[in-house]
């Protein structure tokens, strides 16, 4: 499994909503039920797309050395649209927002049933990112069967889902103490959140778009 699709899966990890959704299923009753069921269907979700990235990636003969015309396009296009991500979000989140949302606790009542935590975690994770696509692309590049394609993406979507991963661990061991700990996490994410994901967004584009133009043949 190629190491750039490891990185590029944790910088797509970087999705502060899921982690704020976590907490919020982290309050109130029947916690590990529905935050089992988020994090189950963002799992589902995550795969089922990147399944389906590798066919149509396929499909398409864009990806490895045997075609690296069309191969080393589709890293500029992505790379491309990742810095374009993140200049419009860093111009977009330059300037304070004064509104603030309607209210923690309407979005808590909203995530009490185990159904709407389950179509959630698919919501957050139906689309997914230029990030994301671009680590299923380095399993495509990489020319493994299709056993060896499949068993690596599930090992992408693990690392990619790690945000979510490690708080539903903390509320399923220790409810008590992961509360006030998640707490703390999501105001981090609330400061600097942003400044990470543009930082990854510039990273990763900046990294695909030198390696499309390595590819390009001469």
């Amino acid at each position: 499994m190629p190491p750039q699709t490891l990185a590029l899966a944790l910088g797509a990890s970087i999705y502060p909503p899921a982690v704020a959704a976590v907490i919020a299923l982290g309050r109130g009753a029947d916690v590990r039920p529905r935050v089992l069921a988020f994090v189950l269907a963002a799992a589902a979700a995550t795969y089922a797309s990147g399944v389906l990235m590798l066919f149509i990636l396929s499909d398409l003969g864009a990806t490895g050395t045997g075609h690296r015309t069309p191969s080393a396009a589709v890293d500029i296009a992505l790379g491309v649209l990742l810095i374009a991500l993140a200049i419009y979000l860093r111009r977009r989140w330059r300037t304070p927002r004064t509104d603030e949302p309607a209210g923690d606790s309407k979005i808590e009542r909203y995530l009490q049933s185990r159904r709407l935590a389950f179509a959630l975690g698919i919501v957050l994770y139906a689309l997914p990112s230029p990030v994301y696509l671009a680590a299923v692309k380095g399993i495509a590049d990489a020319k493994l069967s299709t056993s060896a394609q499949l068993s690596a993406l599930a090992i992408t979507v693990a690392v990619m889902l790690w945000l979510v991963e490690l708080p539903m661990l903390m509320l399923l061991v220790v409810p008590g103490r992961a509360t006030s700990t998640l707490e703390r996490i999501n105001a981090w994410f609330a400061r600097n959140g942003r400044q990470l994901v543009v930082l990854a967004c510039l990273g990763a584009g900046a990294y695909l778009v030198a390696r499309g133009l390595v590819n390009l043949p001469g």
